[in-house]
This record gives C-alpha cells, sequence and structure tokens, in this order.
C-alpha cells in the first residue's frame, strides 16, 4: 500500500474514535471574523407612475428617407429619430457616432467645460468638418427645456427627468444634467 493510502485510513478512523462532544467543542472554538466594507450605495431610480412611452408612428411622412448606420436605418422625422420594428415606427436616439448633414430642427449651441455642443430633441451632437456627429452627453450642460418624451424619475429622493440615459434636474435656467444612467 501507499503510504498516502495508509495516512488516509489513519486520519479516517481517528476522526472516527473521537467522541462526538469534543467534535462540537472544536467547532465553537473556531471563530468567524465578519469584515463589514463600505461599498457606495447602488442608486434608487423609481419611475413615476406618469409614464411617457416613447412615441410610434404607424407610417412616415412622403418623402421621408432613411439615414443608414452600422447596419440599423434611422428615419428622421421633425428632429427625432425613428426605426422600423414590428410594423410601427419607434421613437430612438441616434448612438455615438451618428453622423447627419443638417438637423431638422435649429440645434441649440451649448458650451460646456470650453467646448461647444450643439442640443436638439435630447441628443448632443459636435460638428465635424460639416457635419454633426453625435457624441456623449456632457454633464454639466444646461438646456432651456425638455422634449416631451423626458420621463419624471424620483432619483435619491429627488424628482428629476431621465431622458437619453441622461438625468436632469431643474435649476434656474433651465434643466442641467447631473449624471448619466448605465445603459440596459
Amino acid at each position: 500500500m501507499k503510504i498516502s493510502s495508509l495516512i488516509g485510513i489513519l486520519f479516517f478512523s481517528l476522526m472516527m474514535a473521537l467522541p462526538a462532544e469534543a467534535e462540537a467543542q472544536v467547532r465553537r472554538a473556531s471563530r468567524t471574523t465578519v469584515v463589514k466594507v463600505n461599498r457606495p450605495a447602488k442608486r434608487k431610480v423609481r419611475r413615476t407612475k406618469r409614464r411617457i412611452h416613447r412615441r410610434t408612428l404607424r407610417s412616415l411622412p412622403a418623402g421621408t428617407r432613411a439615414v443608414a448606420f452600422r447596419s440599423v436605418s434611422y428615419y428622421p422625422v421633425r428632429g427625432q429619430y425613428f426605426i422600423a420594428r414590428k410594423g410601427v415606427y419607434v421613437r430612438t436616439f441616434p448612438p455615438r457616432g451618428f453622423r447627419v448633414r443638417t438637423l431638422a430642427v435649429a440645434p441649440l449651441r451649448i458650451v460646456v467645460r470650453g467646448r461647444p455642443y450643439w442640443y436638439a430633441q435630447g441628443v448632443f451632437y459636435t460638428k465635424n468638418n460639416e457635419e454633426y456627429e453625435v457624441t456623449e452627453t456632457p454633464v454639466g450642460a444646461v438646456v432651456p427645456e425638455l422634449p416631451e418624451d423626458a420621463e419624471e424619475i424620483v432619483l435619491d429622493g429627488v424628482t428629476s427627468y431621465e431622458l437619453n440615459n441622461a438625468v436632469y434636474k431643474e435649476v434656474d435656467d433651465g434643466f442641467e444634467i447631473t449624471e448619466l444612467l448605465e445603459e440596459e
């Protein structure tokens, strides 16, 4: 027989020979130390009962041309974008990097930390040559009003608004973007 087999048999028989009380005492003697770790609490977002659903269109206005980006066709209608889903057109926000030559509505020029942005219908753009390119929403930007798609939420007990994964809080001269939510 091998040495390891003999040691295993010896250990097993020794454990069987110990009384149950001794085993219980051994278990009580070992203590577990619990260490509390302070982690940042998850942000609680509560949506109010009045939920505004994204708009849908049964058909597009005549002459609407698709703008293709990453194999998806986006249909611009009055400054908003729609994609085809199950026989209807659903309001969506174009992803970062999406470019158009002109915007259907006049954009608002906003400067945040010295960098100019153009804002229209909940989307922030930067100018790249003669095109408008969708960019990440800049935290700290203040817009005079929100589109009707903005959803009222309660974030840590404070009433705010969510639009295009950005949280807006009402301030004296409009609505300020205070943080960005992670995409679901």
